[in-house]
């Protein structure tokens, strides 16, 4: 039922309210049952009018905690995203969250106060004011929207939730005045027609259908733009006989131990030179980015299926580029091919000897190799697996297997350190899934304030923080190029000790004892209702 706020009616029948109210009336409307943020001076209209809504918030430690939340959430649940900040200081902490999903394509909506309408970027020197605030996103956001009107902020959260919805997902701003937050007007909410993303075209269809007609040994490239559509993907593969990899995004689309699935990211070496060997490539919601496939020498046949024409050619010469929705697409292309008689002779044996050893198998002395064996064994088949930028994850995002989509997230594109704890929080909160968050010891550092946020909802999962007490791959690259090194030997604190003063658990694992305590471990951490940090010190 919808909240009333106890305004009265103007002559017309609509309902007064803030523009503060206006933007929380419009968040109903468009489904969010959460938001994450934190409140600040000019943010309080927004903040009162979440006591009387039924959208739940959790308040965070910093913005750029709020900003991974509100992106973990999204990748776990492939809902929108929403993080509440304030001006100036407020937007400039989440533009790193907002730079990290643009790059990789996650659904987040930025809602920020500004000042006053007529004193913003004046110089006036008035609390938290930024030379361009709406600047400084248009550089990291999709797009940044400025609300002039209390009557005018339904429409901008709705246009913002309709091109999330008909666009490929990239964070979007909307922002407002404090006198528009704080003035109250005549305002009708908008009510949204269900969007639909745009059908791919029939002659392309067409032809991809004769391309993969016509080849004899092709290969699907599947990327996290087609998780919405596994299970269409997943019946092209069998029917087809297609044998798959992945990007990073994409694991578990495809489950990785399904007999025609290469079970290691593009980017793995074995995988690239796979690529190259065959006649036709189907890459099917993945940009084809520099990183991931920026050593991998595609056949001519290239067919590129995604919602962004602009990533057709731009690493990769592309033979025919298909625009659209990519589960209409994966479905009329399979049933194209199946008129025609297509059926390829992709067998479990031919993948199997490209196939790198299963994880279990590798566990060698490498602690890496190690931990993954022992998450794998310990995890169910659905866990939500959050990584960050360190050595451990660098592996992990070449073949940890999966077997879900949405359950592997990786900040690829960006590459930010500090990403995966408040990212997983926010997927903890998303989601009913189990959630692991995998980091470092210096990234750990970088956003461990909201390990009070996770305290505080009673977020039981478990955050495996390896310690190597440096910053050990820039150490590494120094070494390798420089003969020496310069600013990597860092000091930590004592992270068991740390934690419980946040409230958490804390348990530190020795290397020596990784297969006997681990699984034990983890197993406690999922019990419980509060998060547990476990330590392994580790030396690569």
């Amino acid at each position: 039922m919808e909240k009333n706020y106890g305004r009265p009616l103007d002559g017309h029948g609509m309902e007064r309210m803030t523009g503060g109210q206006a933007v929380v009336r419009q968040l109903e409307r468009e489904g969010v049952d959460v938001a994450f943020g934190i409140p600040g001076v000019h943010t309080l209209e927004i903040y009162d009018a979440l006591v009387d809504s039924e959208v739940d918030h959790v308040t965070g430690r910093h913005e750029q905690g709020v900003g991974f939340m509100a992106d973990g959430y999204a990748r776990a649940t492939g809902r929108v995203g929403v993080a509440l900040v304030i001006t100036g200081p407020g937007l400039t902490n989440v533009a790193t969250p907002v730079g990290q999903a643009y790059s990789d394509s996650v659904p987040m909506l930025v809602i920020s106060s500004a000042n006053a309408t007529n004193e913003g970027d004046r110089g006036k020197g008035h609390l938290h004011e930024t030379k361009d605030q709406q600047g400084a996103m248009e550089s990291v956001a999709a797009y940044s929207e400025r609300v002039e009107r209390v009557a005018d902020a339904p429409r901008a959260i709705a246009d913002a939730f309709e091109y999330l919805d008909t666009h490929r997902p990239r964070p979007v701003h909307v922002e407002l005045p404090t006198d528009v937050l704080e003035r109250e007007e005549p305002v009708e909410p908008v009510d949204r027609t269900p969007a639909t993303l745009p059908s791919p075209d029939e002659a392309r269809l067409d032809e991809a259908a004769e391309r993969l007609a016509a080849a004899e040994v092709p290969l699907l490239v599947v990327g996290g733009g087609a998780a919405g559509a596994a299970e269409r993907v997943r019946r092209l593969v069998e029917d087809l006989r297609i044998p798959v990899v992945t990007t990073t995004a994409g694991r578990g689309v495809v489950p990785t131990d399904h007999e025609l699935c290469l079970d290691a990211s593009i980017r793995d070496e074995t995988a690239a030179e796979y690529a190259a060997s065959r006649d036709l490539v189907l890459a099917l919601g993945t940009e084809l980015s520099a990183q991931e496939t920026g050593s991998v020498d595609f056949p001519a046949e290239l067919i590129h299926v995604d919602l962004d024409y602009t990533n057709f050619g731009n690493n990769h010469e592309t033979a025919l580029g298909i625009v659209g929705d990519c589960g209409e697409a994966v479905a009329h292309i399979h049933e194209r091919a199946a008129d025609r008689g297509v059926r390829f002779e992709g067998t479990r044996a031919e993948v199997a000897a490209v196939r790198p050893d299963p994880v279990a198998a590798t566990a060698d002395e490498d602690p890496r190799h190690r931990v993954m064996a022992v998450l794998r064994e310990a995890l169910e088949d659905d866990a939500v697996v959050v990584n960050d930028m360190t050595k451990l994850c660098y592996e992990a995002a070449r073949r940890f297997p999966m077997s879900e989509p949405g359950s592997f997230l990786f900040p690829r594109g960006y590459g930010t350190l500090g990403y995966s704890p408040p990212a997983a929080y926010g997927a903890a909160v998303g989601t009913d899934r189990q959630v692991v968050a995998l980091v470092g010891d210096g990234g750990f550092l970088f956003t461990v304030g909201d390990l009070a946020t996770a305290v505080r909802y009673d977020l039981g999962m478990p955050i495996v923080v390896l310690n190597d007490d440096s910053y050990d791959v820039l150490e590494d690259a120094q070494r390798r190029d420089y003969g020496r090194t310069m600013g990597t030997d860092i000091e930590n604190p004592e992270f068991v000790p740390l934690a419980r003063s946040f409230g958490a658990e804390a348990r530190r694992v020795e290397t020596a004892d990784l297969e006997a305590e681990l699984p034990d471990a983890l197993e406690a951490a999922f019990a419980r209702d509060t998060p547990t940090l476990i330590e392994i010190p580790v030396e690569f």
